[in-house]
């Protein structure tokens, strides 16, 4: 375990939020379950569920995290980055958000999501995702008003890292 709070996980000793989406969680990724792990919610005898994975290509910066913040909120991290079932499902069907949340977690297992780190200017260090599906994620994020026009790429694998600018992109082509 990571944290001198975190320990073994017991299923009968975390949230029902946490419950139910370990349950959806390790349905679709066994694999992740040999990752799990609880943690105790502030004021309380209450645990809550998190799952630490670090990236296959050892880069600590492209470490996995899932995990129910306070007990009742599913979340991701993808290295600098994360984000809340709340806010990623937030534009899905009624019911869907789960889905959506893991969807997610299985893009950035086959690197289909990219951690974009800013090279400098004034948004150095400051990271988001990009979904590489998406032919124009890269140059928009490159351009963008904040932009420094430079960005390292983290992927999970480690196979798509690189440092990109505009010069490296070819006309026409999606990053």
């Amino acid at each position: 375990m990571d944290s001198p709070e975190m320990v073994e996980l017991d299923e009968t000793r975390i949230t029902s939020e946490s419950r139910r989406f370990a349950a959806d969680l390790f349905a679709r990724f066994p694999e992740l379950r040999r990752h799990a792990a609880m943690e105790p919610l502030p004021g309380g005898d209450h645990w809550t569920l998190v799952v630490k994975v670090s990236a296959p290509s050892g880069d600590p910066r492209s470490e996995l995290v899932v995990w129910v913040d306070g007990g009742d909120d599913p979340s991701v991290g993808f290295g600098g980055w994360h984000t809340h079932e709340n806010v990623w499902g937030a534009s899905s069907e009624d019911g869907a958000e789960r889905e959506t949340l893991l969807d997610l977690v299985a893009g950035i297992l086959a690197d289909r999501f990219v951690i974009c780190e800013d090279v400098g200017g004034v948004g150095n260090g400051s990271v988001t995702i990009l979904d590489l599906l998406e032919p124009d994620a890269l140059l928009d994020e490159l351009t963008g008003k904040h932009s420094p026009g430079r960005a390292r790429l983290h992927s999970w694998s480690g196979r798509l890292d690189r440092e990109v600018g505009l010069e490296d992109l070819e006309p026409n082509e999606p990053a």
